[in-house]
């Protein structure tokens, strides 16, 4: 059972299911093809992202509303290559999750507040105004601090 957003218009006409395309750019509704709709295996996962995609379908559709509803069940046919493959070979992606996790493991902490503002005063933008993710900062701050401790490393070779 998967959650998705029903396409209404400003009349209270059903349309169909949200989906998008062009890098979340283009929002249209579909009665087929499941697969390819926003959908949320809980109604919590919906609910978090609803704001968002509420407010960009009533700008394309001038008018018109999402609602969070119970999806239809997608049947074998409508399922892509991709999800009969994953169905099929649960062990071997559980394998390659696991074997992705050791190398790039997750780590958690909790910054000083201090630290916290002043990642949020460096955070930047992407070309679509969205503020860059939390590890996306972290990555690239931690890089540019992994290059300039390197460079101090080697330069106090050449003093010496």
């Amino acid at each position: 059972m998967y959650y998705g957003y029903r396409c209404y218009t400003k009349e209270d006409k059903p349309l169909g299911w949200l989906y998008t395309f062009d890098s979340n750019l283009e929002y249209a509704f579909i009665n087929k093809s499941f697969h390819l709709c926003k959908r949320w295996k809980t109604e919590k996962g919906a609910k978090k992202h609803f704001d968002y995609y509420n407010n960009n379908w009533q700008f394309k559709s001038k008018g018109g509303y999402l609602k969070i509803e119970v999806m239809p069940e997608i049947t074998e046919s409508e399922k892509s290559p991709q999800q009969r493959w994953n169905e099929a070979n649960r062990d071997a992606l559980y394998q390659a999750q696991e074997n992705y996790n050791q190398k790039r493991p997750i780590m958690s902490f909790r910054p000083k507040t201090e630290l916290l503002e002043w990642l949020d005063e460096e955070r930047e933008t992407d070309d679509n105004g969205e503020p860059e993710t939390d590890a996306s900062l972290l990555n690239r701050k931690l890089e540019k601090l992994r290059q300039l401790e390197q460079k101090d490393f080697s330069d106090s070779f050449k003093g010496n």
